[in-house]
């Protein structure tokens, strides 16, 4: 919230009238001394388009961009693996496999492939 506003030049009582709440509220939130309640950290990251993912646990979510191509390359990098695998998997394998990949990938930052070669050598 702090980068935020700085990034804006508004002051404290600007962010907290924007969010219809007191100036203490609002630093309290900022300086992280009380919990933000989920409807305020809503409508900041609406009023000031953040993205709530951001918010909460620092990290960003991807854009739809980001998103089709890690999406795609996970796909790719998962049959590209079950193609060399000596093993045969259901479509529910493929299923769960694919987002396990995917979801590590977004987190760590890493290829899919990456993920895809260090997931299929853990099973096989």
């Amino acid at each position: 919230m702090l980068s935020v506003r700085n990034h804006l030049g508004y002051p404290q009582s600007k962010v907290a009238a924007i969010l219809g709440i007191a100036d203490k509220s609002y630093k309290n939130y900022e300086l992280e001394k009380r919990e933000l309640p989920l409807s305020i950290a809503v409508k900041f990251c609406d009023e000031f388009e953040q993205n709530l993912s951001w918010l909460i646990n620092g990290t960003a979510a991807p854009d739809s961009e980001q998103s089709a191509q890690l999406t795609g390359d996970t796909a790719k990098a998962v049959f590209e693996h079950m193609e060399s695998s000596e093993r045969s998997f259901s479509s529910d394998d493929v299923r769960r496999f694919s987002k396990y990949i995917f979801e590590q990938a977004l987190s760590k930052g890493t290829s899919a492939d990456v993920e895809a070669k260090l997931f299929f050598s853990a099973i096989e």
